[in-house]
């Protein structure tokens, strides 16, 4: 076998294993950490049944309540005979469906019966398998490109620096999921050993649902992105750009009102584009104003279609470094790592709009706004 066409085996197979590992480990992380909720609400309740032993059914309904638990509670007599006393609509005795259940033993035989479901966590099991799927096909394509650009140059720069961005993709990656992995299945752990008192849970609890959103939302934003780069037509419709851009200004000005907009569209611009990838470019670009300039910093739009379209969204803000304007955007590009974690996001909302831009065929510039931040300078052909 050529060394040229092993290195390109070899570089698959290394991006199929980490990717593999990468997402597996992040789904499960999320599964696990699901069930540990519901069993450990399970667990509460039969707890403050325990210490009300007088009345052990008005203690797990109350409990249930209180809680505001999604749960099934049930009485079964000496002979069988069950008596449902709370019916959640999900968690149905009987059924097929998959139930997580506590049974606490009463007098004479008795028992009280407590359920809950998790089909919902084992639909987001499977739909984040296949999502995961995607994703793995996603990175073993750009392994297979970057590996075939690898052996048609046979230049060693070339070879050396395609690595170099395949490392930062599937270390940018690795690091973005292992750490809310990290932190979900250390508090996992610690709900699990009961290891905390319940101000403390509520709280780790809520932090395990913000660090699973983040994981979500990196996956989503790899899956877009995995989408933008895929080979083919993209189904293209007339799209009223100017109506477009004015509907995403009213959302922005209810959302963020403390900003002062200023617009400067020309009306009855139409593009022949696809209104789901636009509509994401532009949503992209007000949030990334929304969240990282501070309140009253200006922002201003203009669209003005000559002989080509001309896009600029620019704002008052800070900006970004110096050596970042007139940098072109390529894969998956951060210019402050920092960012994404302190807004929650994932930190690719350029390398998207970029993308979506590409996908169009058009242009991307990030340019020193006169208004004192970032200007976004998007050129389109007319169509």
């Amino acid at each position: 076998m050529k060394s040229k066409t092993r290195q390109i085996f070899s570089t698959v197979a290394l991006t199929s294993i980490l990717s593999f590992l990468i997402g597996g480990f992040a789904v499960w992380g999320s599964y696990n950490s699901e069930i540990s909720l519901v069993e450990n609400h399970l667990n509460m309740v039969v707890r403050d049944v325990g210490r009300s032993s007088d009345d052990p059914l008005t203690s797990a309904l109350f409990s249930v309540s209180q809680n505001n638990y999604d749960m099934t509670v049930a009485f079964q007599s000496a002979n069988g005979e069950i008596a449902i006393l709370k019916q959640s609509k999900k968690a149905v005795l009987g059924s097929t469906t998959k139930l997580r259940t506590r049974t606490i033993p009463l007098q004479a035989g008795e028992q009280l019966l407590i359920a809950a479901s998790v089909k919902d966590i084992d639909r987001n099991l499977t739909r984040n398998l296949w999502r995961l799927l995607v994703f793995f096909l996603f990175a073993n394509a750009i392994a297979s490109f970057i590996s075939l650009l690898i052996s048609r140059s046979g230049s060693l720069a070339i070879e050396r620096a395609q690595r170099e961005k395949m490392q930062e993709f599937l270390g940018d990656a690795a690091h973005e999921l292992r750490t809310p992995l990290t932190v979900v299945k250390g508090y996992a752990e610690l709900l699990k050993n009961k290891a905390l008192d319940s101000e403390r849970e509520v709280l780790a609890f809520e932090r395990l649902n913000t660090e699973i959103k983040r994981m979500e939302s990196l996956i989503a934003d790899l899956l877009i992105l995995a989408e933008l780069g895929e080979e083919g037509p993209t189904e293209f419709s007339e799209v009223n750009l100017s109506e477009l851009i004015s509907e995403n200004v009213r959302d922005f000005q209810v959302i963020a009102p403390q900003h002062h907009l200023e617009l400067d569209l020309e009306g009855g611009v139409l593009i022949q584009g696809s209104e789901k990838y636009l509509q994401r470019f532009i949503a992209n670009a007000l949030t990334n104003i929304r969240v990282h300039t501070e309140a009253n910093v200006p922002v201003r739009i203009t669209l003005k279609a000559g002989r080509e379209i001309r896009l600029v969204v620019e704002d008052g803000g800070t900006g970004l470094p110096a050596t970042s304007y007139g940098e072109k955007i390529q894969g998956l590009k951060r210019f402050d790592r920092s960012r994404s974690r302190e807004s929650g996001g994932s930190g690719l909302g350029m390398s998207i709009m970029s993308a979506v831009i590409e996908r169009h065929g058009g242009t991307l510039a990030l340019k020193k706004s006169d208004l004192g931040g970032l200007a976004i300078e998007v050129q389109l052909a007319r169509t």
